[in-house]
């Protein structure tokens, strides 16, 4: 059986996999775009963004590439402790998801020129956005139920692999620590933005999954 026909039998088998690939791409354009709303605000991206901006800074590189290089680091000791959590998420987000930042970031320069000079309003609205913006695409990349990006399965399999001793939420919390202290190092701004979405993440993703996501996702009305 060819991999055209195993896709197709896959989508007769799942009626839901089909909506689940559609949004798991979406969110990932909806998160590149958040990051950048983010970005623009200047006051400061969730852990993991703070890292690498900081790292792609500092270095030179473009923010793309600098996700693919961390990614494909953190990618390793996922694939030795539990591949199971690699699947098809976790290959979009690797290698889809910096460079989406990347081509938003161009778009948005290239539409929206003023957005590099925003007044201090502008910049609490480009914050307020950017949150609910992300959570948003948090949410349907959650939801979508595909694999998680490698930064994101770290947490869960600390979980498993200490029977729970380490819960996921204080596994993230040291992992997010990391790297927002990481970020600092490298110069990458840490304020307003870095602590809402380290407190105010969990609850608007939740909010997002039970109010529109799983409903379009799943049909759940």
């Amino acid at each position: 059986m060819g991999l055209i026909e195993k896709i197709q039998k896959a989508f007769k088998r799942d009626p839901t996999l089909k909506r689940r690939v559609i949004a798991i791409l979406i969110a990932h354009l909806i998160l590149a775009l958040g990051v950048n709303l983010m970005r623009f605000s200047l006051f400061g991206n969730d852990p993991f963004n703070c890292m690498m901006l900081g790292i792609s800074s500092t270095f030179g590189l473009n923010y793309g590439l600098a996700v693919i290089g961390i990614n494909l680091i953190l990618i390793i000791p996922i694939f030795i402790l539990d591949r199971s959590f690699i699947q098809f998420g976790t290959l979009i987000n690797m290698f889809a998801f910096g460079p989406l930042v990347d081509i938003w970031f161009k778009v948005l320069i290239y539409f929206f020129p003023g957005l590099a000079h925003v007044t201090l309003l502008g910049r609490i609205i480009l914050l307020i956005v950017g949150v609910l913006v992300v959570c948003f695409g948090a949410s349907m990349y959650m939801c979508s139920n595909l694999g998680m990006g490698p930064y994101d399965a770290i947490g869960w399999i600390v979980e498993k692999k200490t029977h729970k001793k380490m819960p996921f939420k204080y596994a993230r919390i040291c992992l997010d620590s990391i790297s927002t202290v990481t970020g600092f190092i490298f110069g990458s701004i840490v304020n307003l933005g870095t602590f809402t979405m380290a407190l105010g993440t969990g609850p608007l993703v939740v909010f997002f999954t039970d109010n529109i996501n799983r409903k379009i996702i799943y049909k759940e009305y």
